[in-house]
């Protein structure tokens, strides 16, 4: 009798896990949101300021006051393996060049950043509740950036650009549920060097 129990319990463990598995190959949509840390743009400003000032001596550089990147995204399973979509990212930020002597500010920038870019999503590891993956992505940024300075010898300026950008996620993990689940990305581009996030599919 526990034998034959033990089998039964055994089968309908398997066919509720061949059926999670189904479920999940079916699922043909993912929509998500995350945050990073070091973004292409940040970098860019930071390169930026240090250029506008000629890498003068006595000068420290307040980099704390970056938020974002802030990324939507959406792919849609064209294969098991192969996800096709692209990514809305903005971010934000602030750079104050003070004399170390003195404190008093030398120059600001403060910049927003807007990027679409379409995108490709490798799932190399797929499980029920976990997963692996690459992706990239390619497209374009608006930048939109005040300079203050405090010297009056030069104007402040004000202007808005766009140029291409990117982003690549060497690898990606996310542990959940088949439909919902967080995750997190190394990589490097607009979306951050470092993000986490929240995932659902259907």
């Amino acid at each position: 009798m526990k034998k034959i129990l033990f089998l039964a319990v055994a089968a309908m463990m398997a066919t509720l896990s061949v059926n999670g598995q189904d479920a999940y190959a079916d699922l043909k949509h993912e929509v998500a949101i995350s945050t990073g840390a070091v973004s292409t743009s940040n970098v860019i400003d930071i390169f930026q300021i240090v250029a506008e000032l000629e890498q003068q001596d006595g000068v420290s550089y307040d980099l704390r006051n970056f938020h974002g990147p802030y990324s939507i995204e959406y792919f849609y399973r064209a294969k098991p393996w192969l996800g096709v979509g692209g990514m809305f990212i903005y971010g934000n930020g602030r750079i104050k060049a003070s004399n170390t002597s003195s404190g008093g500010m030398i120059a600001e920038t403060k910049g927003n950043y807007v990027s679409f870019l379409p995108a490709v999503k490798l799932d190399w590891v797929r499980r029920q509740y976990f997963g692996m993956y690459s992706k990239v992505a390619l497209g374009a940024t608006i930048r939109n950036v005040q300079l203050t300075r405090a010297s009056y010898s030069r104007s402040d300026e004000a202007k808005t650009t766009a140029h291409l950008n990117g982003h690549v996620t060497l690898v990606g993990m996310d542990f959940g549920s088949p439909h919902f689940r967080g995750f997190g990305e190394l990589g490097f581009g607009e979306q951050g060097v470092l993000l986490i996030g929240l995932r659902y599919k259907f």
